[in-house]
């Protein structure tokens, strides 16, 4: 299975291909008329644009509902744990252990101060 990053930066990526590929046959063709819309020039540039664009749109559909799936997976987790003890996971934490250190010390000078 991929990584969320990982299918982002792919959809990503064939989203702007294909936008450059399909803005270049319109400035080719429209703009600066270097050659016609029905020139073969013209069409192997917006037929892989058009297929790239669809593959990106494509990977961001899945990738939202993997995110969303996940999320909703973790809230409803989170409301039928009964415990309610509030402790904080350190495995939770998107910090470090060293970020987690510096935010515990500013929290003491912080208390210190008041």
């Amino acid at each position: 299975m991929f990584s969320r990053q990982f299918l982002a930066m792919v959809s990503t990526f064939t989203l702007v291909t294909g936008a450059l590929l399909v803005g270049d046959a319109l400035n080719g063709s429209v703009v600066t008329g270097t050659y016609g819309v029905t020139s073969v020039a013209f069409v192997l540039r917006v037929l892989p644009g058009i297929a790239l664009i669809w593959v990106g749109y494509t990977l961001r559909e899945n990738h939202e509902k993997f995110v969303s799936a996940y999320f909703a997976g973790r809230e409803a987790a989170a409301k039928s744990d009964d415990s309610g003890d509030g402790e904080f996971d350190e495995r939770m934490s998107p910090l470090s252990s060293d970020s987690m250190e510096n935010l515990e010390a500013r929290e003491r000078e912080v208390d210190e101060n008041n």
